[in-house]
Parts: structure tokens; sequence; C-alpha cells
């Protein structure tokens, strides 16, 4: 019992606050792609299911332009801080396109939040992937990929539960799962600026 808390508490914490992020970013992504649909159809009209794809599309498209000249400008940083900064940012608008469902009244309105979307998983895919592999611990590479698929996992069945049960309750209360999946989201920058905190971590 006393090795287990001693490894607990020497664990990688910039690895940590990763995973933690992805968590908060990625998970509620369960919840609001199961709604999606269902919410939209109620906004948008009888042609949702060709809304939701090009949207879809336009997210798509948006991360392939955006994503290579990021990584480029990344990799001309010197410190992490300002990657940390893009990555919180990325986090933050991946959210804030969620929360901002509720206002949606027109089709530009989703394609506008799609294209936001896009941008914030171009800031925080490319970022997210280069510090995890910077900080992760030399000689534990498999075990913390592993505790971060299982956490990751883990909370994504949780979610996917959840979605279910709260698709189940009525779409009186989308624009509330909407708000809060988006806030739940944009939380995930808290966890990525702890990052500088870290005394040590190999990025700095």
């Amino acid at each position: 019992m006393k090795k287990i808390r001693l490894k607990i508490k020497n664990f990688n914490r910039v690895v940590l606050y990763l995973i933690l992020a992805d968590v908060f970013t990625w998970g509620p992504l369960f919840i609001v792609s199961a709604l999606a649909g269902i919410y939209l159809s109620d906004k948008l009209g009888r042609n949702t299911v060709s809304f939701v794809g090009i949207g879809t599309g336009i997210s798509y498209i948006t991360r392939a332009v955006v994503q290579l000249p990021i990584g480029k400008l990344t990799d001309k940083l010197k410190r992490d801080r300002d990657e940390i900064y893009i990555l919180a940012f990325g986090a933050f608008l991946v959210g804030l396109s969620f929360a901002l469902y509720p206002l949606i009244s027109e089709v530009w309105h989703y394609y506008f939040l799609q294209f936001l979307f896009g941008v914030g998983i171009s800031l925080d895919v490319v970022n997210w992937r280069k510090l995890f592999t910077i900080n992760i611990t030399e000689g534990m590479e498999g075990e913390e990929y592993a505790i971060y698929d299982t956490v990751v996992s883990t909370s994504s069945a949780i979610l996917a539960v959840v979605s279910g049960v709260i698709a189940n309750l009525g779409d009186e209360y989308f624009d509330f799962v909407f708000i809060g999946a988006g806030i739940f989201m944009m939380s995930a920058a808290i966890w990525v600026l702890m990052i500088r905190k870290v005394d040590g971590r190999q990025s700095k």
C-alpha cells in the first residue's frame, strides 16, 4: 500500500494534467454528439442531416488547414509557455463552440460554430501531443500511455451512459446540457495552465 501511494505521489504531474485536460475536452463529446442531431433538427428543420454533414466537413477541413501551420509555429518556439497557452485557448474554443449551441437559429450559425470547433481542435491536438510526447517519463512510456487510455476510456464509458440517460429526459433539457458540456470542456484549460506550476518539466 505504501509503495502504491508513493508511486501515485511521484507520478509525472505534467502527464497527469494532460490526461485530465483530455478527459474534460473529449469526454463531453459523447454527450453532445449523441444529442446533436435531435437538438439541431428542432432548430434547423428537416434538412438537419445534410446540415450536420456539411458542418462536420467544415470542422475537418478547418482542422486540416490549421494544424500544419500551428505545428510549424510551435516547433519554432523555444519554451513550452506558448504551447501551453495555445493548448489552453484551443480547449476553451472547443467548449465555447458547444456552449453557444442554444443561440443557433440559422444554418450559418451552426457552420460558424463548427469552424470554431475545428480551429479549437487544431490548437488543442497539435500542442497536446507535443507536450505529452516531450514530457512522458523515459522508461515508462508504455505504462503512461496505458494509464492515459484507461482513464479516458473509463470516463468516456461513464459519460456515454450519462448521454443515454439525458436523451431519455426530453429535449427541453438539451439547452442546459449543451451549455453545461461546453463549460465543462472549457474548464480543461485550467488543467493545461497547471502545467506551468510543474518545476523541472522536460518541455520547459
